[in-house]
């Protein structure tokens, strides 16, 4: 077995080493972008595994410049002045902005521990827990508005009568000109009244070469049962089965939105949320200072409800991720040093394979309940620098992203900073 182990340790780094050669530029795509920088936030929380504990962990993360950006477009809100003056102050924001994307991410997590208990010589350890998660992704990219994307620069709970005259009527459609005023013009008092709620709020752009704001935003939330299990000295692993809720918005904002007030990130009066029964299972195998193991996460079994008729649906439905991962332990006098490789993919877009790799270096003391460790990892995009502190009942750990190269899709890689303070006793 120990053969076996070596031999899938070595086959998970010969599979991420290979993802890093794989990839191909594309076009920018801000939900791609979000959901990608989301799934590797969640390989560094892997990484920090919760245990058999009552739990309160808390995360939030941003890239280095978010704050200036939301300071200066709360700013162009204010303007004073003309019309013009104001189109002028959103121009020139996005402009200084362009071709770099921002990002925003909380977490929260919630926990007790259920009684442990052994059934078929297989210990079981299960948890209650409770999470939400919210994601937001700006990019800021100059693109043409087309028939095929006009209805990115709108609400998508937006009714389907009034996206179907926005498509029809594109073609008369001028610049500054408010979009779904465009559309209900001339059509019956039945429409116009459905299209009142949505006036002033999208605009075509009144020049199609100054940037636009590309957003995505999701919120997940999920509470269920998370149950950890061993077998003899080998084997271990995880099955959870949960309900997880998600709304999440996809829109094009324009400077000419922005002079007017517009929202940076519009879920809408209806959200599109949607529930589902979902499922984790991993399968783990140690021996010695080897481990390994394979994971499914957020496998959908069944959609419990929607909102699709007010809210539309999902831009990113709930879809697994795959996962393999490998480490091994050294003990070295006070300090033990872990290495690991893996390799995710996240199904549903056209992600790939997504590897990663580091070392984690540490020193504990009482059974691990206090200690100093130092994480590095790198990915495609960013070294990442991770120092943890764990005093008994707290544990505290810094996170710097610094990227390893300059663009990607023609967009510039932001530092990204995150912060983890967990409580568990």
């Amino acid at each position: 077995m120990k053969v076996r182990l070596s031999t899938f340790f070595r086959l998970t780094a010969l599979v991420a080493s290979v993802a890093f050669l794989a990839k191909a530029q594309a076009a920018y795509d801000v939900k791609k972008r979000a959901i990608t920088l989301d799934d590797r936030f969640e390989t560094e929380e892997m990484l920090r595994p919760f245990g058999h504990d009552f739990l309160l962990d808390l995360t939030v993360g941003i890239n280095k410049n978010v704050l200036d950006v939301v300071n200066d477009g709360k700013d162009v809100s204010k303007t004073q002045g003309s019309d013009s003056e104001k189109l002028d102050a959103g121009q020139a924001f996005l402009r200084k902005y362009r071709d770099t994307e921002q990002t925003i991410r909380v977490g929260l997590n919630l926990g007790v521990p259920l009684p442990s208990f052994t059934a078929f010589d297989v210990k079981l350890k299960p948890n209650f827990r409770v999470s939400a998660n919210l994601m937001a992704n700006i990019g800021v990219r100059a693109q043409d508005i087309t028939a095929q994307n006009v209805l990115d620069y709108v609400g998508q709970d937006v009714p389907q009568e009034l996206k179907n005259l926005i498509i029809q009527k594109f073609g008369t459609m001028n610049p500054n000109d408010d979009i779904v005023a465009k559309a209900i013009q001339g059509e019956s008092a039945e429409v116009q009244s459905q299209g009142q709620p949505y006036l002033n709020k999208f605009f075509y752009p009144s020049d199609t070469s100054v940037p636009n704001l590309l957003t995505y935003a999701k919120v997940d939330a999920k509470a269920g049962f998370f149950v950890g299990y061993e077998y003899d000295e080998h084997f271990f692993g995880g099955f959870n089965l949960y309900g997880m809720g998600r709304a999440d918005t996809e829109l094009i904002v324009t400077a000419d939105a922005l002079a007017k007030g517009g929202d940076t990130i519009e879920f809408g009066e209806e959200m599109n949320t949607t529930i589902v029964a979902a499922a984790d299972y991993q399968f783990g195998y140690k021996n010695g200072n080897l481990t390994g193991f394979g994971s499914i996460e957020e496998l959908k079994l069944a959609t419990l409800s929607d909102n699709k008729d007010k809210g539309g649906e999902l831009n990113y439905e709930v879809k697994p991720l795959l996962r393999v991962h490998g480490e091994y332990r050294y003990d070295f006098m006070a300090f033990t040093v872990r290495p690991f490789v893996g390799v995710y993919n996240r199904f549903g877009y056209s992600q790939g394979a997504q590897p990663y790799g580091g070392a984690d270096l540490g020193t504990y003391v009482w059974d691990d309940r206090i200690g100093v460790q130092l994480r590095t990892m790198v990915d495609e995009e960013h070294l990442t620098l991770a120092p943890r502190i764990k005093l008994w009942l707290m544990q505290l750990e810094y996170s710097l992203k610094q990227p390893i190269k300059s663009k990607i899709d023609d967009t510039a890689i932001s530092t990204l900073h995150s912060l983890n303070f967990r409580l568990f006793f």
